[in-house]
């Protein structure tokens, strides 16, 4: 279900930026490259902020599992102090993404930013970005210094197993969406969508929690929706169960 989570997220983006993505090519090994090396980021540095160090307010870089499908993706959230430029560099020192504004956002500046790559096979992902600490830097638009990390953990938490089951007829006024209980979680994420409406209910739970009632004025009879529940691991990696149901 990528559509809803491009619909959910894809506001918080604004139209007029610039996205380079650099990692195309496997990334270098600790051996020829570290973060710590001056002489990887002399060019680079020269176009950041030389101001006041500010560190990200929000700072999350994690991996989203479909196990339905059997596809993996990077997602990234962002958000600070307004910039007009920001770069990230994996735990080899190796630049992987750039964000930078153009013309009037240049100007005005970003504060907040969403995103996902593509979801090849988990494996594909997996050699792409290595675990580790990963490095951002940016400029703020009065020529601030920003700068943060965030962790990249290789370790996903279990699948959901969840009813109804596939292709379950329901009562309309009468769903209820039960899992089977995980340890270690951080959060539930549960989202019932009628993609062909493009209407959505979306809500976050606590770890402890194995169900969740959806409110029956939501729902429609004779009417197919897809679900997702998704266990949310503490170092916020995602891994998602998807399945739909129809109502009598």
């Amino acid at each position: 279900m990528r559509t809803l989570h491009a619909t959910r997220h894809g506001a918080l983006i604004p139209l007029a930026f610039c996205l380079v993505v650099a990692c195309k090519d496997a990334p270098a090994s600790p051996e020829s490259a570290t973060s710590a090396d001056p002489a990887l980021h002399r060019d680079r540095d020269e176009d950041e902020g030389r101001g006041q160090r500010i560190a990200f307010a929000k700072l999350d870089l994690f991996l989203e599992f479909n196990s339905t499908d059997d596809d993996l993706g990077v997602q990234l959230l962002l958000d600070g102090e307004p910039w007009d430029l920001v770069r990230g560099f994996d735990p080899a020192g190796q630049e992987f993404v750039e964000f930078f504004g153009r013309g009037r956002m240049k100007e005005l500046g970003l504060t907040e930013l969403f995103f996902e790559s593509a979801e090849p096979s988990p494996r594909e992902v997996l050699a792409l970005f290595p675990p580790g600490r990963y490095r951002f830097v940016g400029r703020g638009v009065e020529d601030q210094r920003l700068v943060g990390t965030a962790m990249l953990s290789h370790d996903l938490p279990p699948a959901p197993v969840f009813s109804p089951s596939n292709g379950e007829v329901v009562d309309k006024d009468d769903v209820v969406i039960r899992w089977r209980p995980l340890a270690g979680l951080a959060a539930y994420q549960v989202i019932v969508a009628d993609e062909e409406q493009g209407t959505q209910m979306e809500i976050t739970l606590l770890p402890s929690a194995t169900q969740v009632t959806v409110p029956p004025e939501l729902l429609e009879e004779d009417t197919e929706y897809k679900v997702e529940v998704i266990a949310v691991a503490q170092n916020g990696n995602k891994t998602i169960t998807e399945s739909e149901f129809v109502t009598k």
